[in-house]
């Protein structure tokens, strides 16, 4: 015989209960079956609000007629009203003393169960199979004491073995879970999940095949739905395992439900009535093999520390609180202790925070007074992860991707059999440790959130190419980029499930201001982790604000160069920031755009190969306008134009050439290489003409373009045929000299070769000699540069 069992919200109203019908009409058609059932849907949770209200004196009448109400179902003919007035004038009593006890609300709740029950066994009357109404109460005997429910197993196998001697072929038991009775024969409940201890423990007692835990979630998964999205489901879990996961907080499980089986070797299947196709978990008595099985938490936790020298040395300390706490049946769920017992720290049900704070201060009343404990200090907001499973290395895998995002762990708890690893966390940050837990243990798709800042011509690309690929990226680098929110220069909007290709159309309609403050409060508050700040914007107002995402936790990548260039005292500053919170910054398009110029002078740096000069052409948009107007006939201002009218320029290209944007290049440079060297330092030749320096709009700037060609024409007259323009950044490290300006170069030179938009970098070390290294290649565009912050992110992606 099976025993098939099905929860609440299996047997609600409409589609789902009609499921569950389906399910034992099949199973009947095969093998004999006993049924237990829970209440229907929320039938637990409005009889205990029923019964809270006739405590409290409250009128409760129309809350018991929606309570009946549920329980009707369309065409089917069950006349509730006996147990509607039995239960109205048990509320009424108890509203007339208003006095309430464990057997008085045990009465109350059992109703759930007996109306589901009687349901169900209507139900399948109607359908032609023989079902039997079965009082749980009749078959169980259990007792309080300890905090607890005893089952009476002796008693309870008794009734049950002589009740099912005593049923006829294909008849179908359809018992009440939860449910019991005591010695008296009042009502006690078996406690959480207390239909599922029903139903492994009438399996036990008949030795049934087998038994089918019919639920909402289609098994056992590595870690909370709720939590973690790509929590895989187990197919197999040995008993240990999931008497393991159960005792950690797996809210389909319990220790109480797996032990009756253990003894029995009877197989728990768990399915999923919404989905009865699909396969679910297997427990039994064999191994799963090893490795780490899940990542379960605990909720609703407080974290007490006593501390004190004067502990120091003394024995039997923790003999006294376990003796204090075990007096009031206070239950410690783990302890982890400093050496000499100078410190102690455990965890308990918050349910138990205050009369353990009691309890303590009064038994260490005079250790206080002398101030040999200097403090007992309760947290009432923390959480416990558990990782179930052999789980080599699992415990520094979890570590550094806590500290990583920043999530501070107050116990680390290691099982002696090495079958889980417990660590103590703030209840605020729980859904984000979970989710890092998960991902470094399992080695599962690994997730950067990304927030971005700028959607123009860099931002906006970078973000089309991160939605056209990233399947793509998820399948080479098990990596997934989610963008989950974007910012220009008035709106923002926020998605933690990941913004697509329509982010454009939705950031124009939010109506979300761009608030710096407002966006990284949001982002803390999201609980979502490994969270990566990218600035494609041209704004010194945003990198002022970098120490504070740093010190959010949150990593940065950046084509804007401001936060690099500006004071040296913010640059130090902010490096200091990175190395103590242990967050990165990439900016490799600072300089080169896509081209891998700031790290390979890292590398040359980092390994001590003195670096004695930079040099090159480092605007690819001064590049396309220089190599066009040398040897073209062609007028500066209409290059110009050609220039900006392909994106190669800012909108305003006298950012181009006031030649700041490759000062701040050199600027990095210097400093990559160690100098301290500030703006101001940089000698720069300016291409706007002294006579056109003063005009504010550009269209009237390009206006005078007379005045301009005419400027540039001059120099071009002084040309060489083998002489070509190109406008220099230069870094002399030794002499810390940084140039700017235009010069002449003969076009069989490396700087005379480039062509298009092309950047070049030439790099003179001790190692190198007189044969520098030449870095060349695309220098300009919001295509290559959106790439080069793409590889940034893809950088940060493989350091967690």
């Amino acid at each position: 015989m099976k025993v098939l069992k099905f929860g609440g919200k299996s047997l609600g109203n409409g589609e789902p209960i009609r499921n569950v019908i389906d399910i034992i009409k099949k199973e009947v058609s095969t093998d004999a079956i006993a049924i237990v059932v829970s209440a229907r849907g929320q039938s637990t949770d409005l009889l205990l609000s029923l019964y809270s209200k006739a405590i409290a004196g409250d009128e409760f009448e129309q809350d018991l007629k929606e309570f009946i109400n549920f329980q009707y179902i369309e065409n089917i003919s069950l006349d509730l009203e006996a147990y509607h007035d039995e239960l109205r004038n048990l509320l009424q009593a108890l509203r007339l003393i208003g006095v309430g006890n464990d057997r008085s609300r045990d009465r109350v709740l059992a109703y759930g169960e007996i109306l589901s029950a009687l349901t169900v066994v209507e139900i399948l009357k109607n359908e032609g199979v023989e079902a039997l109404f079965v009082d749980a109460r009749q078959l169980l005997n259990a007792s309080f004491s300890f905090n607890d429910v005893a089952v009476d197993f002796s008693k309870s196998e008794e009734k049950t073995k002589a009740f099912f001697s005593s049923l006829k072929a294909h008849q179908v038991p359809v018992i009440t879970g939860f449910i019991a009775s005591d010695s008296n024969g009042k009502t006690i409940t078996l406690g959480r999940n207390g239909s599922n201890y029903t139903a492994t423990l009438i399996a036990s007692f008949i030795q049934a095949s087998e038994v089918q835990n019919w639920t909402d979630i289609d098994g056992v998964y590595t870690a909370s739905p709720k939590y973690v999205k790509n929590a895989q489901k187990i197919p197999h879990l040995s008993y240990r395992e999931a008497n393991e996961l159960a005792n950690f907080g797996a809210r389909i499980l319990h220790g109480k439900t797996i032990l009756p089986l253990v003894e029995s070797c009877i197989p728990l299947k768990i399915f999923s009535s919404f989905t009865p196709g699909r396969e679910g978990t297997l427990i039994d008595e064999k191994s799963s093999g090893k490795g780490i099985k899940a990542v379960s938490t605990i909720e609703d936790v407080s974290l007490v520390s006593i501390e004190g020298r004067g502990l120091l040395g003394r024995v039997g300390i923790d003999a006294r609180i376990f003796s204090a706490l075990s007096s009031k049946n206070i239950s410690v769920r783990l302890i982890s202790q400093a050496s000499s017992e100078r410190g102690i720290g455990f965890v308990i049900n918050k349910e138990d925070a205050v009369i353990t704070e009691t309890v303590l201060n009064t038994e260490f009343r005079e250790e206080l007074e002398h101030r040999d404990i200097s403090r007992i200090q309760i947290n009432n907001d923390m959480a416990i992860i558990a990782i179930v499973g052999r789980h080599n290395y699992s415990l520094e895998k979890a570590i550094y991707g806590l500290r990583r995002n920043k999530i501070w762990m107050y116990l680390i708890s290691n099982s002696i059999n090495g079958e889980h690893i417990s660590l103590v966390v703030d209840k605020k940050s729980l859904k984000k440790a979970v989710n890092v837990v998960h991902n470094q243990v399992f080695g599962a798709i690994k997730t950067l959130h990304l927030f971005a800042f700028g959607k123009g011509n860099v931002g906006g690309k970078l973000l089309d190419q991160l939605i056209e690929t990233g399947d793509d990226v998820v399948k080479r680098r098990n990596l997934k980029i989610n963008i989950v929110g974007v910012a220009d220069s008035k709106k923002a909007i926020f998605d933690e499930d990941g913004l697509n290709k329509n982010w454009r159309e939705k950031l124009a309609a939010s109506s979300e201001s761009n608030n710096f403050n407002a966006i990284i409060s949001r982002l803390k508050e999201s609980g979502l982790e490994n969270i990566v700040i990218a600035d494609n914007t041209s704004s010194q107002e945003l990198t002022e604000h970098y120490p504070e995402i740093v010190n959010s936790g949150f990593d940065i990548v950046a084509s804007n160069k401001k936060a690099n260039s500006i004071a040296y005292s913010f640059y130090e500053n902010l490096r200091n920031d990175l190395k103590r919170r242990g967050k990165l910054f990439y900016y490799e398009t600072n300089v080169g755009a896509g081209l891998p110029l700031i790290d390979t002078i890292k590398h040359l740096h980092n390994s001590s190969d003195k670096i004695e000069r930079i040099r090159g052409v480092f605007s690819g948009s001064l590049s396309y306008i220089f190599n066009n107007y040398s040897v073209e006939d062609k007028s500066f201002s209409t290059v110009l134009t050609e220039a900006r009218d392909k994106g190669f320029t800012e909108p305003d290209p006298r950012e181009d050439l006031s030649g700041l944007d490759v000062a701040r290049k050199l600027i990095i440079l210097a400093r990559e290489v160690g100098l301290r060297t500030e703006l101001e330092e940089v000698s720069v030749e300016s291409l706007v003409p002294e006579s056109l320096a003063a005009i504010k709009d550009y269209s009237e700037f390009i206006s005078n373009k007379e005045a301009l060609d005419a400027y540039f024409a001059d120099i071009k007259s002084k040309l060489q045929d083998d002489e070509v323009l190109r406008y220099v950044g230069d870094l002399e490290v030794d002499e810390n000299k940084l140039t700017v300006s235009l010069v002449k170069a003969s076009k069989n030179s490396p700087l005379g070769n480039i062509r298009n938009a092309d950047s070049i970098f030439e790099i003179y070390t001790e190692s190198y000699g007189t044969q520098p290294i030449i870095i060349q290649g695309a220098g300009a565009g919001a295509e290559v540069t959106a790439r080069g912050v793409y590889s940034d992110l893809l950088r940060i992606g493989g350091q967690y």
